[in-house]
């Protein structure tokens, strides 16, 4: 089951490797944030992506779905589903990188 405390710790989780991996082969963050998001299980799997839309807070993947607007082919319930779980992923593990770097720098 997945929560926000669950998720939370996934997001850092990847942004240490992702920081990591830029630090020792290049590349940029952001870029790499989102491909970890888009190949994460509870992005790609319809069942995860309602797991974490019904057990966590999922306002930044909602309000980046709305700013994206429908897609061409319109909106389906699980495609939904996976695009509020996929920008909630990615949001979340861009304020990890965000605090990770902070962190560093401090």
């Amino acid at each position: 089951m997945i929560n926000d405390a669950i998720l939370n710790d996934m997001a850092a989780d990847y942004a240490e490797e992702i920081l990591r991996e830029v630090r020792e082969h290049g590349g940029e963050a952001y870029d790499l944030a989102h491909q970890y998001a888009d190949r994460s299980q509870w992005v790609i799997y319809y069942s995860k992506a309602h797991q974490l839309c019904q057990n966590c807070d999922t306002q930044i993947g909602e309000e980046a779905v709305s700013d994206c607007g429908e897609p061409e082919g319109g909106w389906s319930y699980d495609g939904f589903a996976c695009a509020i779980a996929y920008h909630e992923m990615c949001g979340r593990i861009l304020c990890a990188i965000e605090a990770q770097q902070n962190a560093e720098a401090a």
